[in-house]
């Protein structure tokens, strides 16, 4: 029993005693400092949470305007590349233009021929398709054209050269030369090609 009266008055030496002014000072000084704790958590903690979404959006903005850089450099390489292809460009849509251009072409293959010293015979070209239904699944159309001429081998030669060479795209199908019967030297070319076309 002694043991226990003196263990609880160790105990009771350990509780402060509020009565003493000290005691009551420390103890106001830490509900003090425990309440600003408890409600400056609360206070903060909208605060923190703002800051960490406007960090996030900041984050993504730093890696929209990333890409958005990537973009425009492209877009500038890509510019670079149009302007030195610009003046090609015609061209390329005179390869094969929208329309069969018939008359165009018959007019190029007159042209190369009186350059080539070739004398045309007959010029003749196959139907072509009118567009009455458009096919998404065909690319280009085409239109056969023969042409009959004479001339010697070395004008042939560089007919059928510029023939090829035309900047609009077309195909030799089936070429032949045959001896001309009243002519010396003379040779009769007879040229099957191809024009092609888009819609």
């Amino acid at each position: 029993m002694k043991l226990i009266n003196r263990i609880n008055s160790k105990y009771l030496e350990l509780i402060p005693d509020f009565s003493q002014e000290k005691t009551e000072r420390f103890t106001s000084l830490i509900l003090t400092l425990i309440a600003l704790s408890v409600f400056g958590l609360f206070a903060i903690s909208p605060t923190l949470s703002t800051i960490a979404k406007l960090q996030k959006e900041i984050d993504d903005s730093k890696a929209l305007s990333q890409k958005l850089e990537d973009k425009i450099a492209d877009l500038a390489s890509l510019q670079q590349s149009y302007k030195r292809l610009e003046n090609d460009i015609p061209v390329v849509f005179d390869s094969m233009p929208n329309t069969p251009l018939v008359p165009l072409l018959i007019g190029h293959i007159q042209s190369i021929a009186k350059d080539s010293n070739l004398r045309v015979i007959q010029i003749q070209n196959s139907e072509t398709e009118l567009f009455t239904e458009v096919d998404p699944a065909r690319k280009y159309y085409f239109y056969t054209f023969s042409v009959t001429a004479d001339g010697n081998y070395e004008n042939i030669l560089r007919f059928t050269d510029n023939l090829t060479n035309l900047q609009r795209i077309v195909s030799i199908k089936t070429v032949s030369i045959s001896k001309e019967k009243d002519t010396a030297g003379a040779l009769q070319l007879n040229l099957e090609g191809i024009a092609y076309y888009k819609r």
